[in-house]
C-alpha cells in the first residue's frame, strides 16, 4: 500500500501552493463530513491555502512593482541622454531649444532613478509637469524624438502609479496577513504533522474509505518532493523573494 511521506521542506511557495490546491480537490471527490478530525484538518488546510494564494498574489505585485520602475527609470535616462545630444548638435535654433529643456531636467538630475520609489514617483510627476510649461512645449516640439520620449516616460509612470494603488489597496486590506514563508511553514506543518500520520494509520484501519484518497495524495507530495529533489540537484537558483 502507497503511504503518504512528508512534503520536503525545502519546498517554494509556489510549489506549497500548487500542491494544497491539488490536496484539496483530492479530498473534494469524497465526503468526509463523518469523520470530524479529517474536516477539521481539510478546513485548516483550505484556510492556510486561501492565505497563501492571496499572500502569492502580493509578491506578484512587489516583483512587477520592481519591472514597472526599471521601465521608468529607463525611460528617463533616454530623456536625458537625447537631450544632451541635441546641446552639441551646431545648429543654433536646436541648440537653444536643448538648453532650455535641459534646464528643466537638471534639476532634478538622474539621481532620481535611485530614488526610492514614492519620492520617484513625486519628482517625475514634478519634472513632467515642468516639462509640460507653454515656452518648454514649444521648445520640445523641436527636438526630433523628445516628445515621444516624454510620453512613453509619462505613461511608465501611469503604469507604475496604477500597481502602486492597486498594492496599496491591497496591504490596508489585508495588514495582518502572514508572509508567504510562514504560511508555507504552516501547511507543510499541518500536513506532516496532522494529516499524514492520520491517513496513513486510516487507509490501513478503514480501506474501503481512506486508501484511495491516501493514494492519491501520496502520489501529489512524492512528484512534487522529485521536482525539488530534481531542483536541488541541478543547482537551479530560488528566486523567491520570501
Amino acid at each position: 500500500m502507497t503511504l503518504i511521506s512528508k512534503i520536503k521542506t525545502t519546498s517554494r511557495n509556489g510549489d506549497l501552493s500548487a500542491l494544497l490546491i491539488l490536496i484539496l480537490k483530492a479530498f473534494a471527490k469524497y465526503d468526509w463530513s463523518s469523520d470530524i478530525y479529517l474536516t477539521s484538518i481539510i478546513t485548516k488546510v483550505s484556510a492556510i491555502n486561501t492565505a497563501l494564494t492571496e499572500a502569492l498574489k502580493r509578491l506578484t505585485i512587489y516583483s512587477q512593482l520592481a519591472e514597472k520602475d526599471h521601465v521608468r527609470d529607463t525611460e528617463i535616462k533616454a530623456l536625458f541622454k537625447l537631450v544632451e545630444g541635441y546641446l552639441h548638435i551646431p545648429i543654433v535654433e536646436v541648440q537653444n531649444a536643448a538648453l532650455i529643456v535641459n534646464n528643466v531636467l537638471v534639476q532634478y538630475g538622474l539621481r532620481i532613478q535611485k530614488e526610492d520609489y514614492s519620492e520617484e514617483s513625486a519628482d517625475i510627476a514634478s519634472l513632467l509637469n515642468d516639462l509640460n510649461k507653454p515656452d518648454v512645449i514649444a521648445a520640445i516640439a523641436k527636438l526630433q524624438g523628445v516628445p515621444e520620449t516624454i510620453a512613453k516616460l509619462d505613461m511608465a509612470q501611469k503604469d507604475f502609479e496604477n500597481l502602486a494603488l492597486q498594492q496599496a489597496e491591497g496591504e490596508s486590506v489585508k495588514k495582518d496577513l502572514a508572509s508567504a514563508s510562514q504560511l508555507k511553514k504552516e501547511g507543510i506543518t499541518t500536513i506532516n504533522d496532522d494529516l499524514m500520520g492520520y491517513m496513513n494509520t486510516m487507509a490501513k484501519v478503514n480501506p474501503a474509505t481512506y486508501e484511495a484518497t491516501t493514494k492519491t495524495i501520496a502520489e501529489l507530495i512524492a512528484k512534487n518532493n522529485e521536482l525539488v529533489k530534481r531542483r536541488y540537484k541541478t543547482n537551479e537558483v530560488d528566486t523567491e523573494v520570501l
